[in-house]
């Protein structure tokens, strides 16, 4: 033992820089979960994973003075040494030599040992030699897919049998030199093991979560005698156990400025055992929660802490290799023995506590490198901004920018690189710098947000006719459009809420108001009153106001006043009288209108005049009648305020 750990130390020394880090297989990913994407071509990593597990187990035990729980506690101690190393970009290759310490300490009752205080029983010893292969299906994007297959091989060395056994006398349980099945983890490894997993990874920028489903196979081969306890009978026994498991595990990361925090979740499901007591208690399945802290360091080394709580059902009473049915009187098969097997690598532990010290590097030479660090912000209000600097093409790994700060720092090789900057409700900043090895970068970026899009129709609510060069506008922004013949219009707008007005000439105006998410779009339609008013008529060559038209004007002055209209006034004659007589009597005309409605209350500012003579006939004057029609005031609606 002393020598594995000497010979991963000299090699923690022999480089610098932070490279992926590894699983306990070896391959890149975070304890019992594997990352879909290889560790990278030419990177390799080196790790030494420590892991203790306890638990408290009630047992029976048949003692002088008659049947008597009794609380045994397990330690199970765990050690992976594991090195790994890219073949390529899409290929990651990794071993693992697995060293385990299975320990029972009795509880201390009168009568189960001689000795005062109880006895520890342990054994350890490497266990098991295991290969990993990892081929990256899909590793772009930030959805990743991968396949796993893998193989181990016992290589028990600790003595002349792979069990925990009972070296002291008869305690109430076990006789002595028999293997003590009824523990969690009796076995110093399995013979034979294989399996593949399906490998997904899926980064959120900046949570990444890893999920690997597959199907494993164990091979157990147990050679011993079991002893009818109380009579001379016994049987000796060399039977193989096969299991084939289902296997599922689920991490998260989430990486943050000087450490990640991650949990992973692990189920296995064994799906030849049949355990089943009619309490509705079944001991097939088995659930480990490991929730964790990695510190990495820009040498390259890193540490994990971790916790870990099992959920599970765990009897000894289903794990003594069918001991009770011979005990009983009976005579049991190798399949039922086999569906009382302990469990190849054992059940997990109730709760446990690791510590694992990992070491990553590139065996290329190194082509330079700089940091690039910035500030990324909102480019319309200076805050701060959560983003992602990405390197398409590259197997730079994003950096995230910190929430409060907005600070970022990455490591980017020499050379061109394309980076792409992306935060939640912003447009995509994305560019190409030159990166010289040794000269560090400074990169600020300000997001623009995505723009909302606010888009319709201008139409008569009358005839529901488009209305053309209708005017658009956003409050208090200068932001507009103007429709065309077919009545429609769209502009962009900043999130927020926005008060949304649609004015024509000879139409009340309208308006609305809207809240804008950015990247919304919003439909809304106009419908639009028109307004018009009749003309006033006057006497031959006179200017004066009728009395008949008092009501009339009466009426405009207030459609003027509430609705905040521009009115231009213009004044007509007949043919008759010259045609210079006839225009200043046209202007007398549409100022005597002026003066009416001023007088009213109607702001000055408001309205216009013009006199077009006899210029601009309503009807030919051809007739008495057609120049009365002539002789006339008009109302043109120019503008409206609301």
């Amino acid at each position: 033992m002393k020598k594995w750990l000497f010979l991963c130390a000299v090699l923690f020394l022999i480089t610098g820089s932070v490279m992926a880090l590894p699983s306990y297989s070896g391959l890149r990913g975070l304890n019992r979960t594997v990352d879909a994407k290889p560790i990278g071509a030419g990177e390799f990593s080196l790790a030494l994973f420590s892991f203790l597990g306890m638990s408290d187990d009630t047992r029976t035990a048949q003692l002088a003075g008659g049947a008597e729980e009794v609380t045994d506690t397990e330690y199970d101690g765990t050690w992976y040494i594991t090195a790994g190393v890219g073949l390529s970009e899409k290929l990651e290759i990794a071993g693992r030599f697995s060293y385990v310490w299975n320990c029972l300490s009795r509880d201390n009752i009168a009568g189960r040992e001689d000795l005062p205080g109880g006895e520890n029983e342990n054994d350890d010893g490497f266990s098991e030699a295991s290969f990993f292969l990892k081929y990256a299906i899909d590793s772009s994007g930030d959805l990743r897919i991968g396949l796993m297959p893998w193989a181990g091989f016992s290589i028990y060395n600790g003595g002349d049998s792979p069990y925990v056994t009972n070296y002291n006398q008869y305690d109430g349980i076990w006789y002595p030199e028999q293997p003590m099945f009824e523990m969690r983890r009796p076995m110093i490894g399995t013979n034979f093991s294989a399996g593949a997993d399906l490998l997904a990874s899926l980064d959120l920028h900046p949570v990444v979560i890893h999920t690997n489903i597959g199907y494993h196979y164990f091979k157990q081969n147990f050679q011993f005698t079991d002893h009818r306890y109380g009579t001379s009978d016994s049987v000796a026994l060399d039977m193989d156990v096969e299991d084939p498991v289902f296997h599922l595990a689920v991490g998260f990361e989430y990486p943050m400025n000087k450490l990640t925090l991650f949990a992973e979740a692990e189920w296995r499901h064994f799906m030849k055992r049949d355990y089943e007591d009619g309490n509705g208690q079944s001991y097939d399945d088995m659930i480990i929660i490991q929730p964790g802290i990695r510190f990495p360091f820009s040498s390259g080394f890193a540490f994990d802490v971790v916790g870990a709580f099992a959920l599970d059902n765990f009897d000894p009473e289903w794990s003594d290799l069918g001991h009770h049915a011979y005990q009983a009187g009976g005579n049991p098969t190798n399949a039922y023995r086999a569906n009382y097997a302990p469990f190849p690598e054992g059940y997990y532990p109730s709760w446990g506590v690791g510590v694992n010290l990992m070491y990553s590097n590139d065996l290329r030479e190194d082509p330079g490198s700089a940091l690039m660090s910035g500030t990324i912000i909102d480019a319309v209000t200076g805050e701060f901004l959560e983003a992602t600097v990405a390197f398409p093409g590259t197997a730079v790994q994003p950096a995230n920018s910190d929430p409060g700060t907005g600070y970022y720092s990455v490591e980017v090789p020499e050379g061109s690189i394309a980076v792409a900057v992306n935060a939640s409700g912003y447009v995509e900043r994305t560019e190409t710098i030159q990166v010289s090895g040794g000269h560090d970068i400074s990169q600020d970026y300000a997001l623009q947000p995505v723009p909302c899009t606010i888009m319709g129709s201008v139409t008569d609510i009358e005839t529901g006719t488009a209305i053309s060069s209708a005017t658009v506008t956003a409050q208090d922004v200068p932001v507009s459009d103007m429709t065309g013949n077919d009545g429609l219009y769209e502009f962009d707008l900043d999130e927020g809420s926005w008060t949304i007005t649609a004015s024509a000439g000879g139409y009340l105006g309208a308006s609305e108001s809207v809240d804008f998410v950015s990247g919304d779009l919003v439909i809304l339609d106009f419908q639009l009153q028109s307004v018009a008013f009749e003309p006033i008529y006057f006497i031959v060559n006179q200017y004066s106001i009728q009395p008949e038209y008092i009501i009339i004007l009466d009426y405009i002055a207030e459609e003027i006043i509430a609705n905040g209209l521009t009115v231009q006034i213009s004044g007509h004659t007949d043919s008759d009288y010259t045609e210079e007589y006839n225009h200043t009597l046209s202007e007398n005309r549409a100022m005597a209108v002026y003066d009416y409605l001023v007088d009213y209350g109607v702001n000055a500012s408001s309205l216009t005049t013009v006199g077009y003579g006899e210029t601009r006939p309503a009807v030919p004057n051809t007739s008495a009648a057609n120049k009365a029609l002539n002789r006339r005031a008009e109302f043109v609606v120019e503008t409206i305020s609301n």
